[in-house]
């Protein structure tokens, strides 16, 4: 392969997508308004703009004929961008602007889902003003109050009375990039994801994972693992509800991460979307679960190769997530360096923090230290494994952040 892949973003969650395009043979640019993004070592070249910005990208780039791919493979906040870039440079298969708009606002996605006629739930959103208060009255409590367009679960509350919504929804609307903010229906259930690719405006693989979050107020993710405890009916009826999603929003290639909710009745709730890998890992779990290359398989998609997702294997898999409760310093990271040796089923460990770095408790999911994948025959060994590695690493703090 020969080209240069400009990369919306340089979190954590990008990382995988650096390196897998430099082993397709592929220069990356990595595009950050942060000049120390975690990513930025792993790039060719650096952009230091806001992803929010794709004319001032295209000016920073102008003049390029290497450019043969954009992707915004971590954040939704690039989807914009993404679209309007491949648009800007003719590449293959921009994203449709119902695509980025479900993506990105939670509202956009909350009306798709029920001008299809699914499973839903009550929800108001708009600024975070008295009215939008008074309009919440009419929805059954407790309810989440989030940002419109944030994601990594920035600005999530609870709230168990009306009363609370006001105070929330300020809070929320910090994180928001116009001040949108979005009341919902909390739905109980079992926590699920699902890592999808599309290929002619269908499905071609569709993996899901049973997810973990933190507690509330904040329900951060902390785990993955497949198999996932969702029935065959319910695989299937899933399936059918994303066909009919990306349908409807003229979805013809690439990557589609989706969390969801089965409620206590067996109902599958559909939370939220991005036209992306999954963050957490996600494409490294299924690429050890089933041999499939969601990372490479997007780039691909990005520069009008062709894919390839047909599953090789089915091994049970764990993703976790390393975080602290505490804020401070990091003074030593420990066990990391012999916990291939003591754990053979350990597959991957990525640290993102070294000694002398700042870190936060884990309120969302920018905070998170590092995480790891674990392999093994079966679903008992890998959860082990995975108890097993949280056990002997140590994050000692020192000092207060």
């Amino acid at each position: 392969m020969t080209g240069t892949v400009v990369i919306l973003g340089g979190a954590d969650g990008s990382t995988s997508t650096y390196r897998r395009a430099r082993e397709l043979g592929y220069r990356t640019v990595c595009v950050d308004r942060c000049a120390d993004a975690v990513a930025r070592s792993l790039a060719d070249e650096f952009v230091h703009v806001s992803i929010r910005d794709p004319v001032a990208i295209a000016a920073a780039l102008d003049g390029r004929a290497d450019i043969v791919g954009v992707l915004s493979p971590a954040s939704d906040t690039g989807l914009s961008a993404q679209r309007w870039l491949a648009r800007h440079w003719e590449l293959p298969d921009p994203l449709a602007a119902q695509v980025v708009h479900a993506s990105q606002d939670k509202s956009s996605f909350r009306a798709v889902c029920r001008r299809l006629g699914f499973d839903s739930y009550g929800y108001v959103a708009g600024r975070a003003d008295a009215e939008l208060a008074l309009r919440a009255a009419t929805l059954r409590f407790p309810v989440l109050v989030k940002p419109l367009d944030a994601q990594s679960s920035r600005g999530i509350q609870v709230c168990a009375e009306v009363s609370e919504v006001a105070a929330a929804a300020r809070e929320a609307a910090r994180f928001a990039s116009d001040g949108g903010v979005i009341v919902e229906e909390q739905i109980a259930g079992k926590h699920y994801s699902a890592e999808v690719f599309v290929d002619r405006g269908r499905i071609v693989f569709i993996g899901v994972s049973g997810r973990t979050l933190t507690p509330a107020p904040h329900f951060v993710t902390v785990e993955h693992r497949v198999p996932a405890d969702l029935a065959v009916e319910q695989r299937w009826e899933l399936t059918d509800m994303l066909n009919e999603l990306i349908t409807e929003l003229g979805y013809r290639r690439g990557p589609l991460t989706v969390d969801l909710i089965v409620d206590s009745f067996g109902t599958l709730h559909l939370i939220e979307m991005g036209a992306r890998v999954g963050g957490n890992g996600l494409g490294e779990l299924f690429r050890h679960a089933y041999g499939v290359d969601t990372v490479g398989a997007s780039i691909a998609a990005a520069t009008g190769g062709a894919v390839d997702v047909m599953p090789t294997r089915s091994r049970a898999t764990v993703s976790g997530v390393l975080y602290t409760d505490d804020a401070g310093v990091i003074a030593e990271v420990r066990g990391a360096d012999d916990a291939a040796a003591a754990i053979p089923e350990l597959a991957e460990l990525v640290l993102f923090v070294r000694p002398g770095q700042e870190v936060r408790p884990y309120h969302n999911a920018a905070n998170k230290l590092g995480h790891f994948i674990v392999v093994a025959d079966l679903p008992d060994r890998a959860a082990a494994a995975a108890d097993a590695v949280r056990a002997r690493l140590r994050f000692d703090l020192s000092g207060a952040a």
